[in-house]
């Protein structure tokens, strides 16, 4: 995985507001308070994907989709447990908007 994606993303942890787990980032989709980036592994099972996608297009909130498996974003947010999706609430200090957009 990317280191730079990595420390962005524990950063926006550590400085931001970050909620992680796909249940608590649904409900926050739902509510209305929109984050300003969904962070998703490439193992999020196929229905909750879709549930995510289009409460995210609804939102209109970007999604960014983690190279790695769920305990691969855990690991990037060092969590001893598996993160399948993560909501980015406040970026804080990092620059992770500004690193995922870069080609």
């Amino acid at each position: 995985m990317s280191s730079e994606i990595d420390s962005e993303l524990y950063l926006a942890l550590k400085s931001g507001d970050v909620i992680l787990g796909a249940n608590r980032v649904i409900k926050q989709l739902k509510s209305g308070s929109n984050p300003k980036l969904i962070v998703m592994s490439n193992n999020v099972p196929p229905d909750m994907k879709i549930q995510v996608e289009y409460l995210a297009k609804l939102a209109n909130v970007p999604i960014f989709y983690y190279p790695g498996k769920s305990i691969d974003l855990g690991r990037a947010f060092k969590k001893p447990f598996f993160v399948s999706i993560a909501a980015i609430m406040e970026e804080g200090e990092s620059r992770i908007l500004e690193v995922i957009k870069a080609p």
